[in-house]
């Protein structure tokens, strides 16, 4: 079987699956269909947006010849070998998971609302991504984005965290 046909067959099924998806959601109450709803209704249409620009667009500029590399015409020019790549150590490693648990804590403890906020402005800060004054900001449109969506938006309430009863 030809790629095309593979790609065309496994969008098909995707579009299967959506569709089943909004089949399935017309038994749920209106709160239940709040998440799987618009998320199948726009897998459709990317995944229609996907067929068309496949089977309609043009493919000659997708296709490459991969032997045709040209070669450099000085050796001034010539890329230096690369040492081989690295495996992450398991420092790195270590640290990326402590990250990650690190948030969940943070969760656990404060909420979400206060966790986003802290987490991502640390991370952007402390990782040089940007200025503090940057990652301030970034992180309050990103902990208002957050809220607008699940509070304002979906009507859901958020884990408030296990110091919450302590200050009320």
């Amino acid at each position: 079987m030809r790629r095309h046909a593979q790609e065309n067959m496994v969008s098909v099924v995707l579009l299967a699956l959506f569709i089943g998806v909004i089949v399935l959601c017309q038994d749920f109450g209106p709160r239940a269909r709040m998440i799987p709803l618009p998320l199948a209704i726009f897998g459709i249409v990317l995944t229609l947006i996907q067929l068309a620009w496949h089977n309609l667009g043009s493919t000659d500029e997708l296709k490459m010849n991969m032997i045709s590399v040209k070669a450099p015409e000085t050796p001034e020019a010539a890329v230096a070998p690369s040492a081989p790549e690295k495996k992450p150590s398991w420092r790195r490693e270590a640290g990326a998971y402590g990250i990650i648990g690190l948030l969940v804590v943070m969760i656990l403890v404060a909420g979400l609302m206060p966790a986003v906020f802290v987490f991502t402005g640390g991370y952007l800060w402390l990782s040089r991504y940007c200025s503090w004054l940057m990652s301030l900001i970034y992180s309050a449109l990103l902990t208002a984005a957050i809220y607008l969506l699940f509070e304002v938006a979906l009507q859901v309430q958020p884990f408030h965290g296990l110091l919450a009863p302590m200050l009320e």
